[in-house]
């Protein structure tokens, strides 16, 4: 094995032993209710030297809120903690087109339920009833 050979495998290996280290971010699969049983996604969170979280989410197959119950306009993302009021995390940008929605916010919790649910507005205080999806944190 020449020098170049083995300062390349060296590498390679460092390489390697380093990528777990390096962490990243944790991605969580978001299943649809049966409210909404085709629709499926990701939550992805990234911790952040500052001690909060991003988080992305990502939804596909998701039916036009109105088909959902009237007046219903729009997707809602909450956070979730026990013992605590939920959290308007914000508003799905919603393609009607592509039937996807997409958001990213920050959280300072590590463990929380992201809830997705159709709403009459974007501004509502409290989680509807007609929830598309769901799926539990825990980083």
């Amino acid at each position: 094995m020449n020098t170049l050979s083995r300062t390349l495998s060296v590498f390679a290996l460092v390489a390697a032993l380093a990528l777990p280290a390096c962490g990243g971010p944790t991605v969580y699969a978001l299943v649809g209710t049966p409210r909404s049983i085709g629709t499926d996604g990701t939550v992805e969170v990234d911790a952040h030297e500052n001690g909060n979280y991003m988080v992305e989410i990502e939804l596909r197959h998701l039916p036009p809120p109105a088909r959902l119950g009237d007046g219903l306009t729009t997707y809602v993302v909450w956070f979730i903690r026990d013992g605590v009021a939920p959290t308007l995390a914000g508003a799905l940008d919603y393609d009607d087109a592509e039937r996807t929605g997409t958001m990213v916010a920050t959280t300072p919790y590590s463990q929380f339920r992201v809830r997705v649910t159709a709403e009459e507005n974007r501004d509502v205080t409290s989680p509807s009833d007609v929830v598309v999806a769901e799926q539990l944190v825990e980083e």
